[in-house]
């Protein structure tokens, strides 16, 4: 593989490097002008190679597409079990969680924006993919939620079903509205936000009457 991977060329950089300069690339690309907009030649202007350059390390847009949205999904699946290995209590359990993903969310701004805007532009055989993540993490908080229910601490009046997408349509979109330089600080809007949410599940929060 070479500089620009024209053929008879020396590599410069490993395939692993290149790889991440193009999803680097490619991301800033994607959330400043849009997927469609941003073609494979303007990715491989930045990266400083050719369109063969790409193709070397990805099959066309679409995976690179694609492995910046699955990439985010495990970033985000693995810090939501760590926390979930740290808690026997799943009310705090699930406080941490809606906290850590909304911190997640803010600090990756970017590929999140990609992440929940984008995915309807993979192919179907990709997005079902893409969606497996989705479920999971709908999993790991709707069984949070179950936990809760059974020690008898659930506010019944509302589905879990609805609890955990209400959860999700709320962390999910703080990214587009957020000022990190703020009145507040970010930490202190997490904080915030995560308080009004658990108190909207729980039976016997102020805010659950």
């Amino acid at each position: 593989m070479a500089s620009g991977c024209e053929k008879g060329e020396k590599v410069q950089v490993g395939k692993s490097d290149l790889e991440e300069k193009i999803l680097e690339t490619a991301t800033e690309l994607f959330a400043e002008h849009g997927y469609v907009k941003a073609s494979v030649r303007d990715i491989a202007k930045l990266v400083k190679g050719s369109n063969s350059c790409l193709y070397v390390c990805f099959k066309n847009k679409d995976e690179i597409l694609f492995r910046i949205i699955t990439d985010v999904g495990s970033d985000l699946l693995n810090e939501l079990n760590k926390v979930i290995s740290k808690h026997d209590d799943p009310v705090e359990c699930l406080q941490d969680m809606i906290f850590t993903q909304i911190l997640f969310s803010i600090g990756a701004a970017k590929k999140m924006k990609i992440y929940l805007e984008e995915q309807y532009q993979l192919p179907p055989s990709l997005k079902e993919k893409a969606l497996d993540q989705h479920r999971q993490l709908y999993d790991l908080y709707y069984n949070k939620i179950c936990e809760i229910e059974k020690q008898g601490l659930l506010y019944q009046k509302i589905d879990k079903v609805v609890m955990t997408f209400g959860i999700f349509s709320n962390i999910n979109w703080v990214y587009r509205w957020l000022n990190p330089i703020g009145r507040l600080s970010v930490e202190e809007v997490a904080l915030q936000i995560t308080d009004m949410l658990l108190r909207s599940v729980l039976k016997n929060s102020p805010l659950s009457t």
